[in-house]
């Protein structure tokens, strides 16, 4: 019976293991990612980022955004890090990952037209 209790235990401890392990390490490139409070606008999220990946004026439904691009914040990401400003360049949105993460919403729409502005 003990035997039983032990198979039972590392069966299921080694997985649980695996996977705690594999959430806490995701958590390093997220928090390098995540935008401190000073990022406000675009020149901060320059100043902050250094050596964006690359930048994109969007426009959605009429309505033009910017969005600027830089390492994943996850590991096995689908796409970079985007950081999304406003047309007067004021910061409302990020995602870790823009492959996966659509967000803010108002830039992923059907249609949206993404103009590279440098990379």
């Amino acid at each position: 019976m003990q035997r039983v209790i032990k198979v039972i235990c590392v069966g299921v401890g080694v997985p649980l293991l695996l996977l705690i392990g594999c959430i806490a390490l995701d958590q390093i490139p997220h928090s390098r990612a995540t935008p401190p409070k000073t990022v406000t606008d675009v020149s901060s999220c320059l100043a902050w980022l250094k050596k964006p990946m690359g930048a994109y004026r969007i426009t959605s439904d009429g309505v033009v955004y910017y969005q600027v691009t830089a390492p994943a914040g996850r590991y096995l990401a689908s796409g970079p890090a985007g950081y999304t400003f406003d047309s007067h360049g004021q910061f409302i949105g990020w995602s870790s990952d823009i492959g996966d993460f659509k967000t803010p919403p108002q830039v992923f729409t059907p249609g949206a037209k993404r103009e590279n502005h440098f990379g």
